[in-house]
């Protein structure tokens, strides 16, 4: 699970740099990789369609258009 601040909802806790992770919503594979950002406060981001998101739930809200916990969404159990 990923760690977030309430201040800021800013990743502390995403996953190892390198990390892929997809997941199918609405009939199509959405890939999200895990980049080294070294201007966030996590040193981290969550790359999606070559723009860089600070947080999985960020990504998450991109896909899908709404706020959604990206933690849950990423979940293997989707």
């Amino acid at each position: 699970m990923v760690a977030t601040s309430e201040r800021t909802g800013a990743a502390r806790g995403l996953p190892p740099v390198g990390t892929i992770l997809v997941r199918t919503y609405k009939g199509r594979a959405h890939t999200v990789e895990i980049v080294e950002v070294k201007a966030l406060p996590a040193g981290r981001g969550v790359k999606y369609r070559n723009n860089i998101f600070p947080s999985l739930s960020t990504a998450a809200k991109a896909i899908t258009g709404y706020t959604t916990s990206g933690p849950a969404f990423f979940s293997p159990l989707h």
